[in-house]
């Protein structure tokens, strides 16, 4: 396996996707540090709006793609001694890696200059980059193992992100307002759940003062837990949210018929 995650690297590397995404990345940071407020609180919320829009929209559609045009060389390497197992976990961990690298050159080298007054927070939303990578691999592989045709895959990984991160929260938005005489704090916390964008979103916010930004799925986890519950909850969700799908599509690749 480590030999096919560190293929996987330099295949990534070479294409040089890896390059564009940090490059992206770097040039939005440097702009919204010299157009906004280079010291204060904003800018960390900029960037976690930046790391919650481009993080899981790359890293859904280009892991997608990736693992699907990678398929006719997977039947190669399981004719000698490499085992399913292997190549698919060596495949997820060097893409991972490789989404990870560029994260680390887009936004954790630059940043360090930038938000070194808030240093703690930073290097947190650097973390929930990570999990926020974590979780897109492992989706965008439960995708790509469903449907075999890149339009396909491409089109539901971005169906997928839309959903998440436009139509979730006006979603249950509407679900409370017309169901407001009703006692819905229970399906609306299950709902919450069901959304990682919103959870990493949560706990990046909990780290600063501006709780205003929770929103009102936000709103809702407070109110009912506080603190420390709304914590447990999104990690161990989270958590949910990496190995539920990534688990699921390996035992579809297992059965896949080369």
């Amino acid at each position: 396996m480590k030999e096919i995650l560190f293929f996987e690297i330099k295949e990534n590397i070479r294409s040089r996707w890896i390059f564009l995404y940090a490059g992206l990345l770097a040039i939005a940071l440097i702009l919204l540090s010299f157009f906004g407020d280079q010291n204060g609180i904003r800018l960390v919320v900029s960037l976690m709006n930046l790391i919650l829009i481009v993080v899981p929209l790359f890293s859904i559609t280009f892991s997608g793609l990736s693992f699907l045009e990678s398929m006719p060389f997977a039947e190669v390497l399981l004719t000698k001694s490499v085992t399913r197992s292997e190549l698919f976990f060596g495949k997820y961990l060097g893409i991972l890696v490789s989404l990870i690298i560029g994260l680390l050159a887009g936004v954790g080298i630059p940043g360090l200059f930038i938000l070194y007054s808030h240093l703690f927070v930073y290097i947190q939303i650097i973390i929930f980059g990570i999990l926020l990578s974590s979780i897109f691999v492992s989706i965008s592989f439960l995708i790509a193992s469903l449907f075999r045709r890149g339009e396909i895959v491409l089109t539901a990984s971005l169906l997928v992100w839309f959903y998440f991160f436009i139509f979730f929260d006006a979603l249950i938005f509407i679900f409370s307002m017309y169901l407001g005489d009703y006692p819905i704090e229970i399906p609306s916390l299950i709902i919450v759940m069901l959304n990682p964008i919103d959870l990493i979103r949560i706990l990046i916010i909990l780290q600063t003062s501006s709780s205003a930004l929770l929103g009102f799925s936000g709103a809702i986890l407070m109110e009912t837990f506080g603190i420390g519950g709304v914590v447990s909850i999104s990690i161990s969700f989270i958590l949910a949210w990496i190995l539920i799908p990534i688990y699921v599509a390996y035992r579809r690749f297992l059965n896949l018929n080369f």
